[in-house]
């Protein structure tokens, strides 16, 4: 028998499923208590109403999107230089600029879409992306600390760029075959050590 936080789980994992093949108006509470053999009244349960689902369901997505790359707390206990803490850095663009990761990219410019005209989502973004990104600036933090990098540099203002820069990825993606993609990582990876150095 499942219990509420499985059931909970298993309505967010359909109602992602729904959004992701057809955006947020595809979400709809019968179809997903067909889908889990539930009752719909089984889902208010978990969700106030439909409204809430969505931005629950939203809140995970991205959460998902983030929560799958190496935290910074273990590069930094694996680095001991700056040149490997530059190297470790340019390393996790590389794994973010993979082709197999533009879904990922695509998901987090969708859901801070929606957060724009959503208070409540954007707080729980913005709670999310502070969590992340503030683990970003701590190893950021002990990089200066080691005079590994430049301590004239905001932290937290420069992490939020990166993530920024990453996500950006996602406009050149767009216009397939137009942008050449090894040209803006290489570009992106030079600015990124530049931005970084002493």
């Amino acid at each position: 028998m499942a219990t509420g936080e499985d059931t909970r789980s298993r309505i967010l994992d359909a109602a992602i499923e729904m959004m992701d093949s057809g955006g947020e108006a595809s979400i709809r509470v019968a179809t997903i208590a067909a889908k889990l053999d539930i009752a719909e009244p089984s889902i208010y349960h978990h969700f106030t109403n439909r409204a809430a689902l969505v931005e629950a369901a939203y809140v995970e997505w991205y959460w998902r999107c983030l929560k799958i790359q190496v935290p910074m707390e273990t590069v930094m206990a694996l680095v001991d230089t700056r040149e490997e803490y530059i190297r470790a850095i340019v390393k996790s663009l590389t794994w973010s600029y993979q082709k197999d990761r533009h879904a990922a990219r695509a998901v987090r410019i969708s859901v801070l879409g929606a957060a724009q005209r959503n208070p409540q989502l954007a707080k729980a973004i913005n709670d999310i992306n502070r969590k992340f990104l503030g683990s970003l600036a701590d190893s950021m933090r002990e990089a200066q600390k080691r005079k590994w990098i430049s301590s004239d540099r905001d932290p937290l203002a420069t992490s939020y760029w990166l993530h920024g820069q990453i996500l950006g990825r996602v406009v050149a993606e767009m216009d397939e075959g137009i942008v050449d993609l090894e040209q803006w990582d290489a570009l992106s990876f030079e600015v990124v050590s530049m931005i970084l150095g002493n």
